[in-house]
């Protein structure tokens, strides 16, 4: 009997040992590659659900993520540090302008996705259902948070300023602040509105903020547009095409499993921004859908559109502005698994 036990708990160890080693083996044929990620945030969701989901990892790629705030992801890329940097397309196409080339592989969200709030007794009278020229005019010398300088909140503020003909760095006072200081300033009294991305801008409005102006409803002249990126540096992609290959596969999948099962998606981004507001979070899902494509491929008109953006913000020159953007992106990676059974 105390044989048979023996020989059985060594069947037993050597089968674990086998099942360990086979997983090894599998950790170790897969491919490795690294994203940086600008922010948390839930525009961010493909990424969120390609990697607990799992897929990259079912296509035969380990994906580390790395938060690097704000340009300090792009930076990182470009120096080699990650290889993939999660960005807007105002980056994408200012670095190549300015000779640090880089290529877009992959779309995650083409619409504009940031809402301007404010503290509504900053603007007594004021009709936020009045024309937007009007609602933009009554920030003449009030004082707006975005979250830092020459990003593509900025950028966008400065657009909608112009549509008044204010100058956002002269008309008015532009201060730098993370979204949950924002809406503490703006409840406070500290500031007057905030240019806020999602789920924080449904988080504002639920503490008392009101919407001054959307870029989902109040710029459709910039829709498409290059709001979410995946972007590597020049080069990267011809010496590691399977890498470029599986991520963007898996963001094909992550993208078609968004609209194919919102619930499911939502509950990701609720796990990944434990801190967040549940229904804030659910109030956002139906723009997250309407501003992630199905697919993430590149229109190359949306990169006119984040163009007009940055020069209207002045994250641009007009005499910078581009004859071509045939080389800032490819669709490649994208079209090889872009069919209907994927």
């Amino acid at each position: 009997m105390k044989i048979l036990h023996t020989a059985m708990l060594a069947a037993t160890v050597v089968g674990t040992l086998a099942m360990a080693a086979a997983s090894s083996a599998a950790e170790t044929q897969r491919e490795q590659t690294s994203i940086a990620l600008p922010a948390l945030t839930v525009t961010f969701l493909p990424v969120y659900v390609a990697e607990d989901q799992g897929m990259w990892k079912k296509l035969g790629l380990n994906v580390a993520l790395h938060d690097i705030t704000g340009i300090g992801s792009t930076n990182a890329m470009l120096a080699g540090s990650v290889d993939f940097a999660v960005q807007s397309g105002e980056s994408l196409i200012r670095g190549d302008i300015r000779g640090r080339h880089m290529l877009g592989i992959a779309l995650m969200a083409d619409g504009v996705a940031f809402e301007l709030v404010a503290r509504k007794q900053s603007f007594p009278g004021l009709d936020m259902s009045a024309p937007l020229v009007k609602r933009i005019a009554a920030l003449k010398g009030k004082k707006v948070s975005v979250d830092s300088p020459n990003t593509v909140i900025d950028a966008l503020l400065r657009y909608f300023a112009a549509k008044a003909g204010l100058n956002a760095k002269s008309d008015m006072t532009e201060v730098y602040m993370q979204p949950t200081e924002a809406i503490a300033a703006i409840k406070s009294g500290a500031i007057d509105a905030a240019m806020l991305n999602f789920p924080w801008t449904e988080t504002a409005q639920r503490e008392g903020a009101v919407l001054l102006a959307s870029g989902l409803t109040d710029v459709p002249e910039l829709v498409p547009t290059l709001g979410t990126t995946t972007t590597t540096r020049s080069g990267f992609c011809d010496s590691h095409a399977s890498i470029c290959a599986k991520l963007a596969h898996g963001y094909v999948l992550a993208q078609k499993f968004i609209h194919d099962h919102p619930d499911q998606a939502l509950q990701i981004a609720v796990k990944r921004m434990p801190n967040a507001n549940l229904s804030d979070l659910q109030k956002s899902m139906p723009h997250i859908l309407k501003t992630t494509p199905p697919l993430p491929r590149f229109d190359e008109s949306a990169f006119g559109h984040a163009e007009q953006i940055m020069i209207a913000g002045g994250m641009l020159n007009k005499d910078e502005e581009s004859k071509s953007f045939a080389g800032m992106f490819t669709n490649k990676y994208v079209d090889m698994f872009a069919k209907p059974n994927m």
